[in-house]
């Protein structure tokens, strides 16, 4: 199925708008948001012109894409009011981003939080408002080291601006890592518990007690090593940004 014309998009909202009351903000829910350079250079150029206001929107990306194409992002960002990047980030660690099939790296993942923080502080000395990520976080991965996790909540908690959604990992068909744990009889989901509930436990053999007390903020004294002063003093406590998965 093709992407949908950049005018269409624009005139479907705009009667939204006129028809149903003021919009107030627009997800845009399309996992290949940020994939196509020339729709997006057209979005750029029409949706602040063309649409009866450029608001607020959430849209995804992935960090090895933003780390190809900066510029482009940027200016997405700054021209066009895209106020929550949502990431799918998973992990801090190379090693599990590997395991995951990820094809994105630590370093694509820093890359990517480095420049929203560095776009967000320019806007705010601007007076305007910074964008923040909706970053997606995976737990629980079968053969996670304690050290791996570290990495995760690390990088957490070196975003400026983020709202972290977190969930532990699932074997859903569909994934290598999820037949081969379904084969191994190590799923604990079937057709009567696929109702995703976030504290549910999904695999066999994951120390689940240690990720509670991991988001209840209890390992902070080693996820603290390393990360910057206002890092450091940014609360380690995210278990209210466990989700359903």
């Amino acid at each position: 199925m093709g992407r949908r014309p950049v005018e269409m998009v624009i005139e479907e909202l705009n009667y939204l708008d006129e028809t149903f009351g003021p919009i107030g903000s627009v997800v845009i829910h399309d996992s290949m948001f940020f994939q196509n350079p020339s729709w997006l250079r057209e979005w750029i150029e029409k949706y602040p012109r063309k649409a009866n206001r450029a608001w607020p929107y959430w849209a995804a990306a992935r960090s090895d894409t933003v780390r190809q194409w900066p510029d482009l992002f940027e200016a997405l960002v700054k021209e066009t009011n895209w106020m929550t990047v949502s990431i799918g980030f998973e992990s801090g660690s190379d090693r599990i981003l590997r395991l995951l099939n990820k094809e994105c790296t630590e370093e694509d993942n820093y890359f990517a939080i480095a420049l929203l923080d560095r776009i967000g502080d320019e806007l705010e000395a601007q007076g305007r408002e910074a964008p923040r990520f909706w970053a997606n976080i995976m737990l629980g991965i079968p053969g996670e080291t304690h050290e791996d996790a570290f990495k995760t909540m690390r990088m957490l908690k070196s975003m400026k601006r983020v709202l972290p959604s977190i969930s532990y990992y699932a074997p859903y068909p569909g994934s290598a890592l999820g037949y081969q744990l379904i084969a191994e009889g190590k799923s604990l989901m079937s057709k009567d518990n696929y109702h995703r509930f976030p504290d549910d436990e999904k695999v066999r053999g994951v120390d689940y007690q240690f990720y509670r007390e991991l988001l209840a903020g209890r390992y902070d004294d080693e996820i603290n090593r390393g990360l910057d002063e206002a890092a450091r003093k940014k609360s380690g406590v995210f278990a209210d940004a466990l989700i359903k998965a």
